[in-house]
């Protein structure tokens, strides 16, 4: 039998990789930095080598990881761990092991314990791997050869293998791997191959076989097929890449019990159902356990329905044809992560529409009420409102308010609310600092100085542009979008109350308020831009929140010294009539909208506490902080509050 790849084309092969290589002995000892050291850990770094890497003390356990080259004297093993009782735990190469002369590249008689491969392990004049103690796993996808005459893996006996994972080159000058004991599974994507077979049994068991090499050519010695010396595996499972790339397998001198399957690792979906030519060679039905039958009839194995039939009794050639398979897997984001990234979604925008809605409530206690001979007002200030429980979301305004007094009973004003900056450790909703909110206000007072009646009318507007980013849930294929999209948020609202002021004893003035607001916050529908990572966009509905609300409270002042006054007041609110929308968005199947506010708090507290100082005639320094439970379960929000005031 005659491989595809020769001994002449693996040094061919050797000679390009490294120039350290020569054909006589295929190192010189000359090139290395010195003799490795024994008994020990080997760290090889991309530029290190050094040469006759030996382990000869029983019950020694090291790491090896080489990116560099470990090669061996003019005739050597280039690892050496025949001692029973020694242990490489693990052994990584990237770069480049070999042996020299008629010496195997590794020599294992103890324990290794993952053995995985991406650069080259080679066996010039003999073995790439001998192995006769215990090789846990072997993982390769880079080249793992022997020489001439000699075998890629040899698996002697006393010893064992317990899983060969091949998605690169096994190859040998006489067989890609020949095994004298078991081996519980090899499982082959790449090319294992031989001068005279891919797979040499020499009469032990090898328990699982999953193959995927081959292709639709009329197989002989020569084709591409997986060929295969010995007693069958008992399990033989082809993998199916596609109808022009699959697993076949050429089995001479076959003997024993295989049953036969479809492996899991084949690709799904209905583009791989048809048939599939000469899957099996040198199979009989007794093999397969047909008895005398030239077909397996319906059989299933792991979501495939197939039947394998025989091309003519006893031809011992198999062909498959493949009737179901599994779906697809889903692709792209799912329906359950994409569900829970707008879940996540709403708490944040929650914080956002707080901030905006308690910056709009609390306008409406804005005022001007220092007046000069000509009867203006104007108050400038500072303001920071901060909302708990949501990542610490705040934000500073600068305040202008300015009124005027046509009489001194009644005075009209209007103000100026614009952020000068949103801060949120979070990055779900970020909230821009465009237009201000501007409102206006009317008071009716009974007398001056606070005592009996008085009415006051406010409403305002402000509009806010959003930027909401979806956090990812999941990882891999399935994994939900960073979808990014930008919407303006409007608030809007108005406010009447009516208070009583009642002068209980000197400087001290108690008032009761009653009063009732509506409020309104509407974010517009948009869409989340696509990009190379947003490949399934969502489509946003428009998002309104509304609400009635009846206020009751009373308020404090008493002034302290003739220049400053204290003043504090306590209150309920009560939602009368709400509206608090759903959240939704289109753009992947099955996606549910969500309840805004699921659980709102209807009845909540408020407080305000300040002060004010006169520091001249018609100049007034205030301070107010407010307190209020949001609509929000959980959520509070903190202002304060401060204005220079002056009467002109």
């Amino acid at each position: 039998m005659k491989s595809i790849f020769s001994v002449n084309h693996i040094k061919s092969l050797i000679l390009v990789a490294s120039s350290t290589f020569i054909l006589s002995g295929l190192f010189s000892a000359n090139a290395f930095a010195g003799v490795c050291p024994r008994n020990t850990s080997l760290d090889l770094n991309s530029s290190a080598s050094c040469t006759d890497y030996i382990l000869n003390s029983a019950l020694t356990t090291v790491t090896i990881q080489n990116a560099g080259v470990i090669g061996a004297s003019v005739n050597g093993y280039a690892i050496n761990s025949s001692t029973p009782g020694t242990t490489i735990s693990t052994l990584t190469n990237t770069g480049t092991i070999g042996g020299g002369g008629a010496y195997d590249a590794i020599y294992a008689g103890g324990t290794i314990g993952v053995l995985t491969n991406s650069g080259s392990i080679v066996g010039v004049g003999a073995y790439g791997i001998e192995n006769y103690g215990r090789i846990d796993s072997i993982l390769n996808s880079g080249l793992i050869s022997g020489g001439s005459g000699a075998d890629g893996i040899y698996l002697g006996s006393p010893g064992s293998i317990g899983t060969i994972t091949n998605s690169g080159s096994i190859l040998g000058g006489n067989v890609g791997i020949k095994f004298y004991a078991n081996i519980d599974a090899i499982t082959n994507t790449g090319t294992i191959s031989g001068n005279n077979y891919g797979i040499y049994n020499g009469g032990a068991v090898l328990a699982i076989l999953n193959n995927g090499q081959g292709g639709t050519a009329t197989h002989t010695s020569n084709g591409n097929a997986l060929t295969y010396y010995g007693a069958s595996p008992q399990n033989y499972n082809i993998i199916i890449n596609s109808t022009s790339h699959y697993g076949q397998l050429i089995n001479y001198s076959s003997s024993g019990s295989m049953a036969f399957g479809i492996s899991a690792l084949s690709t799904k979906g209905s583009g791989v159902l048809g048939n599939y030519s000469t899957v099996l060679n040198g199979i009989t039905s007794a093999n397969l356990g047909y008895g005398s039958a030239t077909t397996s009839g319906t059989q299933t194995s792991n979501g495939y329905t197939y039947t394998l039939n025989e091309t003519a009794s006893g031809s011992n050639i198999w062909d498959l044809s493949l009737l179901s398979a599994p779906p697809l897997p889903v692709t792209g984001p799912s329906t359950v992560n994409t569900q829970a990234s707008l879940t996540n979604t709403v708490q944040p925008l929650q914080g956002t529409v707080t901030v905006l809605n308690t910056t709009l409530a609390n306008s409406f206690s804005y005022d001007c009420t220092e007046f000069g001979a000509n009867n203006i007002c104007v108050s400038a200030g500072g303001r920071n409102t901060a909302v708990s429980a949501a990542n610490g979301l705040n934000n500073t305004s600068a305040l202008l308010i300015a009124a005027y007094r046509p009489h001194p009973n009644y005075r009209i004003g209007a103000y100026a609310d614009q952020n000068l900056s949103v801060n949120n450790a979070g990055s779900t909703v970020n909230l821009g600092n465009n237009t201000p909110l501007v409102g206006l206000f009317g008071a009716w007072n009974q007398r001056l100085g606070g005592t009996g009646a008085e009415v006051k009318v406010s409403a305002a507007y402000g509009q806010k542009n959003a930027t909401v980013t979806r956090s990812v849930v999941g990882t891999g294929a399935t994994a939900s979008e960073a979808g990014n999209g930008s919407a303006p948020i409007n608030s809007q609202g108005a406010q009447v109350t009516a208070k009583y002021g009642f002068g209980i004893v000197e400087n001290v003035i108690v008032s009761p308020y009653v009063g009732v607001r509506y409020t309104q916050n509407n974010m517009n529908g948009y869409t989340e831009a696509a990009s190379s990572t947003v490949t399934a966009p969502l489509t946003y509905s428009a998002l309104n929140t509304n609400a009635t609300t009846a206020l009751a409270g009373v308020g404090a002042q008493y002034k302290f010294i003739p220049q400053a006054t204290a003043f504090a007041s306590v209150g309920v609110e009560t939602d009368t009539n709400t509206s608090n929308g759903t959240y939704s968005a289109t753009g992947i199947t099955g996606l549910t909208p969500i309840n805004f506010n699921a659980n709102p708090v209807k009845t909540r507290p408020t407080a305000m506490l300040g002060a004010s100082y006169d520091v001249e005639k018609n100049q007034r320094l205030g301070i107010t902080g407010i307190y209020r439970q949001e609509p929000y379960q959980a959520v509070q929000t903190t202002t304060v509050m401060a204005t220079y005031t002056v009467g002109f």
